[in-house]
């Protein structure tokens, strides 16, 4: 017997044609009942459906209820619902037409499925001789529906895509094939007429399987035909896992609601105290904004300020550098110096107020750097504070922004002075760390201690959090500030604290030597050079200086008061310049600006930035950034010429 709906394996035809002539018969006793709107096969029910209307439109439907720029979504989704259907009706359709026609074998009815799919308009199915079904994980079955209702639907409608589009077939298909042989199934459909392909040939099997399937088939396809272009493999049994898992979820929610109700009864207890931190956060904020304005205010004021000592600073310097040994005017030179460098550390005080202040990180020597902050600091000691010092000089160099050393010591002196309202003793000290000598020489340790009334275990474990404070006017903001800023220089701080007994905070920071850092002796003799240097400086007096203090140091010179005589400069002809040395805020554009300008010309040229304001924009995307150096005004004379001469070899 021929068999017209299905082409077979020869060894599956005799199963086939039994299955034709049953599933022929049944749909033989149709009847057509339009005034009652029904369409009857043997009792059931049936409705014809538009295939258009299952495939390409509804595809086109979705696309427009999500709208524009979410195709790949809507298809997503359209491909995900359309085969979830289909899988389900599938299933239906197997387990009631198996019962109605008394079909046992797995074979018999799976032949039942792709006649029955033939008679209901879904596909022709053509069956690969390769094919394996059997009731196990082995299963496999490769096919082609050759007249796929959902390929013709887009073809028809003159649509081409770049995906498969026999959604419902797939679907169907292993929804029937999944209740025949009680294996859970999921068919891929790697080739889509729809998609300019030969066939829509699709991959069944289990779904741990069906990527090896579909690899097998991939490999056994001869070249000529071209390679695969691509697939999906339906995520239906992954959502039901989850659906699964949602279940689950849902029962474990009940309990959850109570444990959850005890914690509401908790956090209304908390919520007091949530507002009350918020408001303090809120006063925070607008004292932050006053002292960004402040902050505005005193980065000006500092950057005129050192402006005018870096030329007390500088002559006084070069002074120094004029008389001879021996002259009384050494004297003066050197104390006109040491103050100018003294009201330059005060203007340094105003500029960590400054949001556009970048950090310079450097060699700070530690013990050093605390001396000189608790000359500033000791005027805000009450009487009733008795301050013992214990500052190593070997304690070590430490690399890190000295402004923000300083900001480090202050707010724990501060903080110790506040932990003793009925007075005490501040201790401070600095010492190399303990252990071995290797460790000796690689950390440096800073200690405050106090002995006020101490802390608990508990508040010691929140000392560091952002807005905890013991105190009632405290901000919670020093100790975090603290460990910020330690740690972003390699360090770490620890606590020590108990009630009655007082409290100690030490600070570990990582050493570096002198030398690793660039760092010159003072003995060491003046670096002097030969270059060509451009000095861009818009304060006549502060660019006359350092061309007199370059002159003297051998170098040949050349000014400029804004970057338009820079530029002009540049493009006169003159033997081409060596570094530029330039002040970062200028009229017209700033100094980063200028360098890129000087330097899309000659791409070789250094550059040394000046400046007693760092601008946050400039110096982000140059000092920071590793491309260029910048020298803080004020400076003396030796500084310059280590600095020049450290970009010029560099």
């Amino acid at each position: 017997m021929r068999i017209k709906t299905v082409r077979v394996p020869r060894e599956f035809e005799a199963v086939f044609a039994r299955a034709e002539e049953a599933v022929a018969g049944y749909f033989r006793e149709r009847r057509d009942d339009p005034e009652h709107g029904t369409i009857e096969v043997l009792g059931e029910r049936y409705i014809l459906v538009r295939a258009a209307s299952l495939s390409v439109e509804f595809f086109a439907l979705v696309r427009e209820l999500l709208g524009n720029g979410r195709t790949a979504e809507a298809d997503d989704f359209s491909r995900n619902i359309l085969f979830d259907l289909a899988h389900a009706v599938g299933r239906s359709d197997a387990r009631r037409f198996h019962a109605r026609m008394k079909l046992e074998d797995p074979i018999a009815r799976l032949a039942a499925g792709p006649v029955h799919f033939a008679h209901t308009g879904w596909a022709f199915v053509d069956i690969d001789p390769r094919s394996k079904p059997v009731p196990t994980d082995e299963y496999f079955l490769l096919f082609d529906h050759p007249y796929s209702f959902e390929a013709d639907a887009w073809l028809e409608h003159g649509q081409r895509t770049d995906f498969p589009v026999c959604i419902m077939n797939a679907g169907y298909s292993s929804g029937w094939c999944q209740e025949s042989f009680g294996v859970r199934l999921v068919t891929a459909e790697v080739l889509c007429r729809a998609r300019g392909d030969e066939a829509c040939r699709f991959v069944m099997a289990p779904p741990a399987r069906i990527e090896a399937r579909v690899e097998e088939w991939r490999k056994e396809r001869p070249p000529e035909l071209g390679g695969l272009r691509g697939y999906q493999i339906p995520d239906f049994f992954a959502r039901k896992r989850i659906e699964e898992e949602l279940r689950r979820a849902r029962d474990e929610l009940e309990q959850r609601v109570v444990e959850r109700t005890a914690e509401l009864e908790r956090a209304n207890q908390r919520l007091q105290e949530e507002i009350r931190i918020r408001e303090q956060v809120e006063d925070e904020l607008l004292r932050s904004a006053r002292l960004e304005a402040v902050g505005r205010l005193a980065g000006g004021i500092a950057h005129d300020f050192n402006n005018l000592m870096g030329v007390v600073i500088g002559q006084a310097s070069m002074l120094e550098h004029t008389v001879p040994e021996g002259s009384p005017l050494i004297v003066v030179a050197r104390e006109i110096r040491t103050t100018g460098q003294q009201a330059a550390q005060l203007t340094q005080q105003l500029l960590s107020l400054s949001r556009a202040q970048i950090h310079n990180r450097g060699p700070v020597d530690l013990s050093a750097a605390v001396r000189s902050t608790l000359e500033l600091l000791e005027r805000l000691l009450a009487e009733n504070i008795r301050l013992k010092t214990d500052l190593a000089p070997n304690a070590g160099v430490v690399r890190m922004d000295r402004g923000q050393l300083t900001q480090v010591v202050m707010n724990l002196v501060l903080n110790a002075r506040d932990a003793m309202p009925d007075g005490g003793t501040l201790t401070i000290r600095t010492a190399p760390a303990g252990g071995s000598a290797e460790e000796a020489s690689s950390w440096a340790v800073l200690e405050v201690s106090d002995t006020g009334a101490g802390m608990d275990e508990r508040t010691a474990a929140r000392a560091f959090e952002p807005f905890f404070s013991t105190k009632t006017s405290g901000t919670g903001l020093g100790l975090p500030t603290v460990q910020r800023i330690v740690a972003g220089a390699g360090g770490s701080v620890a606590l020590d604290s108990a009630p009655g007994v007082g409290t100690t905070f030490r600070v570990r920071l990582p050493c570096v030597s002198p030398e690793a850092c660039g760092v010159e002796t003072a003995s060491a003799a003046v670096p002097r050079g030969h270059e060509t240097v451009l000095v861009v400086e818009d304060q006549p007096s502060l660019r006359s200086m350092i061309a007199r203090m370059l002159e003297a140091l051998g170098y040949r010179v050349r000014v400029a008061s804004d970057p338009a005589a820079a530029l002009q400069d540049a493009a006169s002809g003159a033997p081409p310049i060596d570094l530029l040395l330039s002040d970062v805020v200028l009229p017209q554009m700033n100094g980063r600006q200028l360098a890129d300008r000087l330097r899309a010309e000659r791409p070789g040229l250094k550059v040394l930035f000046i400046s007693g304001y760092p601008d946050d924009d400039v110096l982000r995307h140059g000092v920071e950034g590793g491309r260029m150096e910048l020298l803080a005004k004020p400076f003396t004379a030796d500084e310059l010429a280590r600095r020049v001469r450290r970009v010029l070899d560099g």
